[in-house]
């Protein structure tokens, strides 16, 4: 007779036999069954949340800066993209504006640095308006989209300058706009 025959094979998820019973090992987590995290969900629920904050974060926080920030004419509450913003108007309500005298790479990109250079554009004039002390925003007529063209200014300077200078942006006075990806740009 051999010993292979009354070896009774163990592993991780076997059913407890009663020959094994030695009451449960000590858990030093203090969890009342182990599963490793990306078991219990725990990642998924950080994932969820990184993914919500990414998407909901920084237009809540455009509308949340309005209560510390002083202006004059229209009240900026969401940032678009690098040249369009929406915005509160005391005499015609909510509204799109497309920022004057410059254009920055569009979200529908054509290519990859299309879209990483919206997203910094986006986020460039984000910060500009976030550490600003005073925001002023004058519109000036209306675009071919039905936009305000709006005179966006933070601490009393236009944001133009500081844009084309970081180099996501470029001077633009109407007309045909250059593509942003490889020989267009």
């Amino acid at each position: 007779m051999s010993r292979k025959r009354n070896v009774i094979r163990f592993w991780r998820g076997a059913r407890r036999h009663s020959k094994w019973d030695l009451e449960a090992p000590p858990n030093p987590r203090g969890i009342s069954s182990y599963r490793p995290a990306a078991r219990r969900g725990g990642w998924g629920k950080v994932f969820i949340a990184a993914i919500a904050l990414v998407l909901l974060g920084p237009p809540t926080l455009d509308a949340a800066s309005l209560a510390w920030r002083e202006n004059d004419g229209c009240k900026i509450w969401m940032v678009v993209d690098g040249d369009t913003v929406r915005m509160y108007c005391p005499v015609s309500g909510f509204q799109t504006g497309r920022i004057l005298a410059y254009d920055t790479p569009e979200f529908k990109a054509r290519c990859l640095s299309e879209l990483g250079k919206a997203v910094a554009a986006t986020f460039y004039l984000r910060w500009m308006i976030w550490t600003a002390a005073e925001v002023s925003a004058r519109t000036e007529g209306t675009d071919r989209y039905g936009r305000k063209l709006t005179l966006l200014l933070v601490d009393g300077m236009g944001v133009a300058r500081p844009m084309v200078q970081a180099g996501l942006a470029r001077w633009y006075e109407g007309g045909h706009r250059r593509g942003w990806c490889g020989s267009d740009a």
